[in-house]
C-alpha cells in the first residue's frame, strides 16, 4: 500500500552524536553554530554542565567538525556568515560517553587509545625515551602523569613541526569517575593526565569538556588551567536543548501532525509539549528551553510518553539518594536554595548535599530567584521529569526481591477508583512486606520511608496528591483525589488508628471538601515499627 505525503516524516536528528553524518543524510538541524562561533573567537578553555541526553555530545561533534575545518558541514549555518578561514588544527577527542569504567585501568586505557589515535593521525612516532628523565624528576610518578608527558610531547611536536596548536575536547569526563569502583584512583589517573592543559598551555589552540555535574571539576582542573565554567552563564543559557523559537522555527510541521494525532489545535499542542518536556532554565536571566531528546521522540512516535526515564535516570543519583535521608516529598512543592551554593558546589564526596546534584542531573531546575537574599526557588521542570523522579525511586528503593511478584500499580488504581479502601490497604501491606528497609534502626526515617510509599503508589498511579496538605487548624498526612472520592490520610506509628481519626475530625480536614459532591473517606492508618507494615486502619465516611 502506498505510503501518503503527509505521512511520510521529515529525518529528526535521534540517534546522532556525529555532526557531520546528521548533515550529510539532510536531518533537520536546530542551528547552534554561532555558538561555536561565540567560544571559539572568545576564550580558550571552557567547562559545561548539563543533564545527561540534552545535546551536549552533539554539540562538542560540531565543535570537532568546526576545529578539523570541515566548512562543507556548515553550509547555509549561521557560522558561515561569521567565519572566513576554516582552519583544519590537530584534534584530540576523548570520548568518554559510553564504556565500562569501573576500573581505573579502562580509564587509563582509553586515554592511551586516544592519544595513539592522534599520533597516528598527525605522523608522530612516539618514542618514551624522550620523556622518560623528565618523567623520572617528577614527585608524581602516577600513570595519568605518565600519559600528560606523552601528549605534551606530541601537540610540541605537532607545533614545532606545523605552527598549529591543538584542540581537546573532552565529553562526559566525568562517566569514568561516577562509575569508577576505585574512585580516588581514578581522579589521581585524571588529575595527573590533565595537568597537561597547564604545563602544554602555548600548544594548545581551544579546549571543551563537558559533564553531566561538576563532579570533582575543580580538584582535577585545578589551579591555574581551571576551564571557564559556562554552566551557569546567561550568555549560553540556551547552548544545548530547544528554545520557544527554536520549537516554533524548526518543527511547525511536526507539531501540526502530533496535534493532528492527538485531536489538539495547534497552540493546545504547544502547551502540552511544555507540560511535559520544557520548564528547564539554567541561569535566572536565561531561556527556557525544551529537552531535546525527549522533544524529537515525541515528534516520532506522535505521543506524549516518559522518554526521560529510559534515559535520563544517573545510577550516581540514585546510589546517592539511597544513602540520604532527604525526605523527597518536599521536592513537589519546589525547595529553595542559595545561587552561591549551586556555584561553588563542589560533589567530591557523598556527604555533599542532594539539591545541587538534582539540579545539575536536571530533576530540578531554577523556577524564580530572588535576588535581595540570593535564593533560587527550584522545582521539578515538567511532567515527564518529576514522573522520572518518582518511577526511580520505586525501583531503588522499594524493588521486590526476584522470587516475588512485582506490585502492579493498576490494581491499586482499581481499589483506589472503586473505594475499596480494604482491598486498597492490604495491597499496601502485601507491599510493604516485600521493601527493604535501609533506615529501620532510625524512627523517625521509618516512619518518613512508611508515608513515602503510600505518596508514591498514588502520584505515580497518576492522581492529585496532596502530601501533608495545610489547613486552618492543622494538617493531614496526605490527601487523595478520584472522580468520585476524596481520601483524607492520617498516619500514626504505634498507635491505634482511631487517634488517627479523631485527629482527622478534631481538626476538621474535611470542611474544606463540604461543598464537594464527590464522597469522602477519612482514614485512620496505623504502621508497627516492630512489623515494619500496616497492622490497623479505621474508615468512616
Amino acid at each position: 500500500m502506498a505510503i501518503a505525503l503527509d505521512d511520510i516524516s521529515r529525518r529528526l536528528p535521534i540517534g546522532f552524536q556525529s555532526f557531520e553524518d546528521l548533515r550529510k543524510v539532510g536531518c533537520l538541524y536546530v542551528d547552534k553554530t554561532d555558538f561555536v562561533y561565540n567560544l571559539a573567537h572568545s576564550s580558550k578553555s571552557y567547562f559545561l554542565a548539563r543533564p545527561r541526553r540534552f545535546g551536549k555530545s552533539l554539540f562538542a561533534n560540531t565543535l570537532r567538525a568546526y576545529f578539523e575545518g570541515r566548512k562543507e558541514c556548515f553550509d547555509g549555518l549561521k557560522i558561515s556568515n561569521y567565519e572566513k578561514d576554516w582552519i583544519k588544527y590537530p584534534m584530540a577527542y576523548f570520548d568518554f560517553v559510553d564504556g565500562d569504567y569501573s576500573s581505573p585501568s579502562t580509564l587509563l586505557f582509553k586515554i592511551r587509545i586516544v592519544l595513539r589515535e592522534f599520533e597516528i593521525e598527525n605522523g608522530i612516532q612516539f618514542d618514551e625515551s624522550f620523556i622518560k628523565e623528565e618523567f623520572e624528576k617528577d614527585e608524581d610518578k602516577s600513570e595519568g602523569k605518565k600519559m600528560s608527558y606523552r601528549f605534551r610531547y606530541d601537540m610540541q611536536t605537532i607545533y614545532e613541526k606545523t605552527g598549529l596548536q591543538t584542540v581537546i575536547i573532552v565529553d562526559e569526563y566525568d562517566n569514568p569517575l561516577i562509575t569508577s569502583e576505585n574512585l580516588l584512583e581514578s581522579k589521581k589517573i585524571y588529575r595527573g593526565f590533565f595537568s597537561v592543559l597547564k604545563s602544554a598551555d602555548m600548544y594548545i589552540r581551544f579546549v571543551f569538556i563537558t559533564g553531566v555535574t561538576k563532579f570533582a571539576k575543580t580538584s582535577i582542573f585545578s589551579g591555574l588551567n581551571q576551564p571557564e565554567d559556562i554552566t551557569d552563564d546567561a550568555n549560553f543559557s540556551a547552548i544545548c536543548g530547544i528554545t520557544h523559537e527554536e520549537l516554533i522555527d524548526n518543527f511547525t510541521p511536526e507539531i501540526e501532525k502530533l496535534a493532528k494525532r492527538q485531536g489538539f489545535t495547534f497552540d493546545e499542542c504547544i502547551a502540552e509539549l511544555k507540560r511535559w518536556y520544557d520548564g528547564y532554565l539554567f541561569h535566572e536571566e536565561g531561556e527556557k528551553v525544551f529537552n531535546p531528546v525527549s522533544l524529537l521522540n515525541a515528534f516520532k512516535k506522535c505521543d506524549f510518553q516518559n522518554y526521560w526515564y529510559d534515559t535520563g535516570n544517573p545510577e550516581m543519583l540514585m546510589k546517592r539518594i539511597h544513602k540520604s535521608y532527604y525526605d523527597f516529598k518536599h521536592l513537589v512543592n519546589n525547595v529553595l536554595y542559595p545561587k552561591d551554593g549551586l556555584k561553588t558546589y563542589k560533589d567530591d564526596d557523598l556527604t555533599t548535599d542532594l539539591i545541587p546534584l538534582l539540579y545539575y542531573t536536571g530533576y530540578l531546575t531554577i523556577k524564580s530567584y530572588e535576588p535581595r537574599t540570593r535564593r533560587y526557588t527550584l522545582g521539578f521542570p515538567n511532567n515527564e521529569v518529576e514522573l522520572s523522579f518518582l518511577n526511580g525511586l520505586v525501583n531503588e528503593f522499594y524493588r521486590a526481591p526476584d522470587d516475588v511478584t512485582g506490585f502492579l500499580y493498576s490494581d491499586f488504581l482499581g481499589d483506589f477508583f472503586d473505594g475499596d479502601i480494604d482491598s486498597l490497604m492490604e495491597r499496601f501491606q502485601a507491599l510493604y512486606s516485600t521493601l527493604p528497609y535501609a533506615n529501620d534502626n532510625n524512627e523517625k526515617y521509618l516512619e518518613r520511608d512508611f508515608q513515602n510509599v503510600i505518596f508514591l503508589v498514588f502520584t505515580i498511579c497518576g492522581q492529585f496528591v496532596l502530601s501533608e496538605a495545610h489547613f486552618s487548624k492543622g494538617r493531614a498526612d496526605a490527601v487523595a483525589t478520584s472522580d468520585n472520592y476524596i481520601y483524607l490520610f492520617e498516619f500514626k506509628m504505634d498507635q491505634d488508628p482511631q487517634i488517627a481519626l479523631d485527629q482527622i475530625n478534631a481538626k476538621d480536614y474535611a470542611g474544606r471538601f463540604k461543598k464537594d459532591s464527590r464522597k469522602i473517606f477519612k482514614i485512620g492508618v496505623n504502621f508497627s515499627s516492630k512489623e515494619k507494615n500496616i497492622t490497623e486502619w479505621k474508615v468512616e465516611e
